[in-house]
């Protein structure tokens, strides 16, 4: 006869690693109702709220957050929790217009800031001032979600990837 205690140790054993509490790695990040960017959008995320994820579906996890279920795309999650604390709260407080600055943005979206100690590496290397300010310009544009999300769409990329 097997213990409870025992059951309880196997049975956990075959939990697979994904399923656990992961973090939004990036502010506006879509949940969908289906495996799909193109399915219905149940809302948006933000950046370090966390999530609990029940499993995976190709390019896509299933999580849970705020009593609702739904799909993110996976490279807009990460197991690494943010400094200073879990993020936002739940899906009706994120419909809201956020912006974040180059520096703020995931890897995924490929924007890398201009961070101070690079700078000073720049100047340290002769690097004109011009050239710094040109860099900080470029990082003061922004590009709507929905433009970002039609070029990923046309050009079969992200999570419109095949």
């Amino acid at each position: 006869m097997v213990s409870g205690a025992l059951l309880l140790v196997l049975s956990i054993g075959s939990i697979p690693a994904w399923a656990a509490t992961w973090y939004v790695k990036s502010s506006k990040t879509p949940m969908t109702a289906e495996p799909s960017a193109r399915s219905k959008n149940l809302g948006y995320l933000s950046a370090g709220q966390p999530v609990n994820v029940l499993g995976t579906e190709g390019k896509f996890m299933k999580v849970s957050v705020g009593g609702k279920e739904g799909y993110v795309f996976k490279f807009k999650l990460t197991q690494t929790a943010p400094e200073g604390g879990g993020g936002g709260g739940g899906l009706d407080a994120l419909m809201g217009d956020q912006k974040m600055a180059a520096a703020e943005t995931s890897s995924g979206s490929s924007i890398r800031g201009l961070s101070p100690i690079s700078e000073s590496y720049g100047k340290g290397k002769g690097i004109s001032p011009a050239h710094i300010n040109s860099v900080k310009q470029m990082e003061s544009l922004s590009i709507p979600e929905s433009q970002l999300d039609q070029f990923q769409a046309e050009g079969g990329l992200g999570p419109y990837a095949n």
